[in-house]
């Protein structure tokens, strides 16, 4: 009887433990099942790039843009759109603000898949995101005000060099230059300190260098044709002095002559 209890009390024991080790299990698989679901959710809302979409509305929505760290403003074609497009800049942020780049492995992958998936669109225009642009005085600051052909209604600022002062404009959604800010402040501070002095680009700085080196030339050729001129002139009263001598020697000749 002592035995069988025994065997009883093991069986038992080893149903417990084949039960916590199920149980232990199932919850590992569940997590790796949610946080699974959590990766992939945060790779659809945060860290997908934004889609245009191929339809050709203009609906101003915002996307997480993971780079940065903010939500950013774009305009929504209508269609075939994705996960990160939000009606608002405090949804967009409830969703994503503490999303970093290394939330995956492997983001530089999803992103080139999501660009190739979708078909190209122009992309907007807009100077207040120029950290990774060379700044060229003519594209930001003395390019002509652009709305663009897209009929969304965005209020903006361009710099005008005639009057030194920035002014707003109403920019489609695309197509645009990068003569376009979103404040008043972003537009004077990019434009107005630099206005004294612009910085030329490659190909003004060329034609500068070239039209220089064509006034140098035509004044050193100027100076060798007056610098020739003379010598012809000095020449040529030289010789003329040399036959007015010689005239002059055989006249005192020939009145030598009769003198005699």
């Amino acid at each position: 009887m002592r035995v069988s209890a025994e065997r009883a009390m093991a069986q038992l024991c080893g149903l417990r433990r084949g039960r916590a080790l199920l149980a232990l299990l199932g919850s590992l698989l569940l997590s790796g099942v949610l946080a699974a679901d959590r990766e992939r959710s945060i790779h659809d809302f945060c860290l997908a790039s934004k889609v245009v979409g191929r339809c050709r509305a203009s609906m101003p929505r915002w996307w997480y843009n993971v780079t940065d760290g903010s939500c950013q403003l774009f305009v929504y074609g209508g269609c075939d759109g994705n996960s990160n497009n939000y009606m608002s800049k405090e949804e967009c942020l409830k969703k994503c603000a503490a999303v970093t780049e290394n939330a995956t492995g492997d983001l530089a992958t999803s992103r080139n898949a999501a660009d190739s998936s979708v078909p190209s669109a122009p992309r907007r225009q807009d100077s207040d995101d120029h950290s990774s642009d060379m700044f060229n005085y003519e594209e930001y600051c003395a390019a002509k005000a652009v709305t663009g052909p897209c009929r969304a209604s965005f209020p903006r600022w361009y710099f005008d060099v005639e009057r030194n002062s920035c002014n707003n404009f109403i920019y489609g959604g695309c197509r645009g230059n990068k003569n376009s800010y979103r404040s008043e402040e972003a537009c004077m501070l990019r434009c107005f300190r630099q206005q004294e002095n612009p910085s030329l680009p490659l190909g003004s700085k060329v034609v500068v260098l070239a039209g220089l080196f064509v006034m140098v030339l035509i004044l050193f050729l100027g100076a060798s044709m007056v610098y020739l001129i003379r010598v012809a002139r000095r020449n040529q009263e030289r010789a003329l002095r040399t036959v007015w001598s010689s005239g002059d020697d055989k006249e005192q000749l020939v009145k030598n002559t009769y003198v005699l």
